[in-house]
């Protein structure tokens, strides 16, 4: 059996890279660790955590995840406009998950901030989603 929490990352990441309009905004920059020399802006998976949700009959998940925004020349509202066409992509989407069923996908919360270590703006987008997994 596969990991939950590792096939929605791995849904997430490929809708993430694949969709046109965001594609129009970082290039495909999505990233679960960054190369050296990544040019600006681009999407990093961020912190994750997963939570025991079984039922009486069913084994399942809840997977609470961030994805970061980063940028630096056009700030905050490249950021902003890099967290949105996140957001319509992700809120309702039905992912594939191998082994696993995907109930649900929402949005929880959303943050831009200036971040002044790396000379730039960061956006953070939390999701909480809850799986079960597949016989």
């Amino acid at each position: 059996m596969t990991s939950a929490g590792l096939e929605l990352q791995k849904a997430v990441l490929i809708l993430l890279k694949a969709d046109p309009s965001l594609k129009n905004l970082i290039d495909s920059r999505v990233y679960d660790r960054v190369p050296a020399q990544t040019e600006f802006p681009y999407v990093t998976l961020g912190a994750s955590t997963t939570y025991d949700w079984s039922t009486a009959s069913e084994r399942g998940s809840e997977h609470i995840f961030t994805l970061n925004v980063w940028d630096r020349a056009s700030g905050r509202k490249s950021v902003m406009q890099i967290m949105h066409a996140i957001d319509r992509l992700l809120t309702g989407t039905q992912l594939t998950l191998t082994g696993h069923r995907l109930i649900n996908l929402i949005p929880q919360s959303s943050l831009a901030r200036p971040e002044d270590n790396r000379d730039g703006y960061l956006g953070v987008l939390r999701y909480r989603a809850v799986t079960e997994e597949q016989p």
